[in-house]
């Protein structure tokens, strides 16, 4: 798809969005340290977390790959040079972002983390409007109807 316009106002601020899900996990571990929740977790969710922390890797590494192919930028805050619409990008929109959820919740379970389990909303929220929400203002004014094209056909999440 088209090369962004010289003209277009980058919104994005958030340098390393993986900070947030691992920032939240030290967090999570740390509170549970200090104010330790008793929660019986079923025996099937640690069988659920490996699987969720395994998968994410790999989607991360397709989609980064995708990245690589179309010449246009990995880096959140680089240059995007094209609209990626191949690979993992044709079921969503954020395959990275949907990755480091999953492994989140993947991490949350394996470990058994109460407090990390209660984090998850503000860190989807973090992601959601900290970066995400930016990310696609960004695309919007560089791409215009082509990125609006792709917003249609492809959900942001899945």
């Amino acid at each position: 798809m088209n090369a962004p316009s010289q003209a277009a106002k980058d919104p994005r601020r958030f340098p390393f969005p993986p900070a947030i899900p691992a920032t939240a996990l030290l967090l999570g571990w740390g509170m549970g340290r200090l104010w330790p929740i008793d929660v019986n977790w079923p025996a099937w969710t640690r069988g659920i977390g490996w699987v969720l922390c395994v998968a994410p890797p790999v989607l991360a590494f397709s989609a980064v790959l995708t990245f690589r192919r179309r010449r246009t930028a990995v880096n959140p805050r680089g240059t995007v040079t094209t609209i990626v619409a191949t690979g993992p990008f044709r079921y969503t929109r954020n395959p990275m972002y949907l990755g480091l959820l999953m492994l989140y919740v993947g991490v949350t379970l394996v470990m058994r983390w109460p407090w990390a389990a209660a984090l998850l909303v503000p860190v989807f929220l973090a992601l959601h409007f900290g970066v995400i929400l930016p990310e696609e203002q960004y695309l919007e004014s560089a791409f215009g109807g082509s990125y609006r094209s792709y917003r249609q056909r492809v959900r942001r999440w899945l």
